[in-house]
């Protein structure tokens, strides 16, 4: 399955595609808001103005047009006349205006607000009448609705654009927000990659509460692993403890039968009892040192590492093998023995470990070969002749009861497991190779132990 999108990704994407939105509906309504807002307060200026020029003095002669003093440049400020404007009228007739007023036009009788145009129109004005029918005085003000919106504009523009400014600060403290969210979690991923593959000790972590479901979960389901390999290694455990009594009562019993006159056909049957006893008698062994193995994380025992020893006991263990099919061990050094890595190790699970790679060379060798066993600094080396090994089943050698097809010697297919599982806790790396010559012709097979390092806790 297809690895989806980081959380963090996700986070940043959806915070980067819903901030232009949010920024559109909030500039709407701010310009909603505004425009509100400047329309209530022209619309009460223009009737405040409306009133007081209703209440002014005013020259009844239709022919004189007050002219107010010209205002020099400098002081003029920010006056825009051409916005708006004003007019009065009596009896119909117009009797005082500014530039824009002129251009108002008269109603008869009419008093409130009037639109002239539509607001989005650059020539759209927003004009007031009050009429005094007492006086049969008219006033009418108009002010530009461009101008009404142009102030909208600016003033929503001024907000966004302090926000695009803002950009870059906020996209860091989005960034940053979602690094720091997500950080729990990528600790959490450190943890598990640290795990060592064995461990089913429950997983503490400082996580968000979301994904404290998710721990409890896999805490649970550790635990219920826990109990079932536990099971498992204790069914092996007595069931290969239980047999080894009646194998070896069977061992006796046909040792004893081969003594007896037997004819030549049934001394081969009880010589193929024994070797099916001794098969067995071997299996048993082999599930007895994997339950031991499996629950350890580190060595049981430790001490400093003789390996003259442990390769001369390995050596007497397989001694027998060796002469019924005729094959010599060659031991070599390249170091000396207390060079040899690891120093300090478990000799009894090493023993083994030698033990069946020199069982495993025997088994699988032609008679009369010559088996070499070289000791480095750094790696031991077993090399013996034997067919050549396919690549596609070169890994799967370490699996358990694996077996390549068309092999003629016996085995239970669990050797290397227990050497991969021993050199594990060793600091040892297994290395499977064939060994060819000039000719590319195949000549030997190679496994190498060799030493990397590893913080051990022994």
């Amino acid at each position: 399955m297809k690895p989806t999108t980081a959380i963090s990704r996700r986070l940043l994407i959806y915070l980067g595609a819903t901030l232009p939105i949010l920024w559109l509906v909030t500039a709407f309504i701010s310009a909603a808001a505004v425009m509100h807002e400047i329309d209530e307060a022209g619309d009460t200026q223009m009737s405040q103005l409306a009133q007081r020029l209703m209440h002014t003095p005013i020259n009844l002669d239709t022919s004189h047009y007050p002219t107010l003093p010209e205002i020099p440049q400098k002081q003029r400020g920010l006056i825009d006349s051409k916005e708006s404007g004003y007019a009065i009228w009596y009896k119909g007739q117009l009797i005082n205006a500014d530039q824009t007023g002129h251009s108002i036009p008269y109603r008869n009788n009419y008093q409130g607000f009037i639109n002239q145009g539509e607001w989005w129109q650059s020539h759209a004005w927003r004009l007031f009448y009050l009429n005094n029918p007492q006086q049969q005085l008219q006033v009418a003000v108009s002010f530009s609705m461009h101008e009404r919106l142009q102030t909208v504009l600016r003033a929503v523009w001024s907000q966004l654009a302090v926000s695009i400014l803002a950009i870059p600060l906020l996209l860091w403290l989005i960034v940053w927000g979602v690094r720091r969210g997500t950080r729990p979690l990528q600790k959490l991923t450190q943890t598990l990659y640290q795990r060592d593959p064995h461990s089913v000790t429950p997983i503490t972590s400082d996580v968000p509460s979301e994904i404290q479901p998710m721990i409890n979960a896999l805490n649970d389901l550790l635990q219920r692993i826990e109990q079932t390999r536990a099971r498992e290694l204790r069914f092996t455990a007595d069931a290969a403890h239980e047999l080894r009594s009646p194998l070896a009562a069977l061992k006796v019993q046909t040792e004893v039968l081969a003594l007896t006159s037997l004819s030549d056909a049934q001394q081969q049957r009880v010589r193929t009892i024994e070797h099916s006893i001794d098969r067995t008698t071997h299996l048993v062994d082999q599930l007895l040192t994997l339950s031991r193995l499996d629950p350890l994380t580190a060595p049981p025992y430790t001490t400093a590492v003789n390996w003259t020893e442990i390769t001369n006991e390995a050596i007497g263990n397989v001694s027998l093998q060796a002469r019924e099919r005729h094959c010599r061990i060659q031991r070599q050094y390249q170091a000396e023995t207390a060079d040899i890595l690891p120093l300090t190790g478990d000799p009894t699970l090493l023993t083994i470990l030698i033990r069946n790679l020199l069982d495993n060379a025997i088994r699988y060798s032609p008679e009369y070969s010559t088996i070499n066993l070289t000791l480095a600094a750094d790696s031991i080396t077993i090399t013996n002749p034997c067919n050549a090994i396919a690549p596609e089943n070169m890994q799967r050698l370490r699996e358990r009861f694996f077996r390549p097809a068309g092999q003629e010697s016996s085995g239970s297919g669990l050797g290397l497991s227990i050497v991969d599982g021993v050199a594990q806790l060793h600091g040892l790396e297994i290395k499977l190779e064939n060994l060819n010559n000039e000719q590319n012709k195949f000549l030997n097979f190679q496994v190498v132990l060799k030493y990397y390092l590893k913080k051990h806790n022994f």
